[in-house]
């Protein structure tokens, strides 16, 4: 079975972490599912889920890249990576690049 969620552009820039919360939740329901990736249509994230046998133990985190250029945000990668969140995807909202994250909870 698979999960289709859909958020909008302006949900995500006025609350990212109530954003990332609400997919996190998609992953804790009843059903176990993963993070399995995302894609944009206009003002819109679209992430699959996919129906996975054991229990995530992981949340989504949605944040903008601080950087622009391709050093900086690989650099940020690399941080982030070092705390435990690992690159999932990416999308753009107008200019700034946006990532999806997963971190196992402590």
């Amino acid at each position: 079975m698979i999960k289709i969620v859909r958020v909008s552009f302006d949900d995500i820039l006025f609350d990212p972490e109530a954003a990332g919360e609400m997919l996190t939740g998609c992953l804790h329901r009843h059903r176990r599912m993963r993070y399995a990736g995302a894609c944009v249509s206009d003002d819109d994230l679209i992430v699959l889920f996919e129906e996975i046998p054991f229990k995530s133990d992981s949340r989504i985190v949605l944040a903008p890249f601080r950087s622009v250029d391709p050093e900086g945000i690989t650099a940020e990668i690399q941080d982030r990576y070092e705390h435990g969140y690992t690159l999932r995807s990416s999308f753009r909202i107008k200019k700034q690049t946006w990532a999806v994250f997963e971190v196992l909870e402590d």
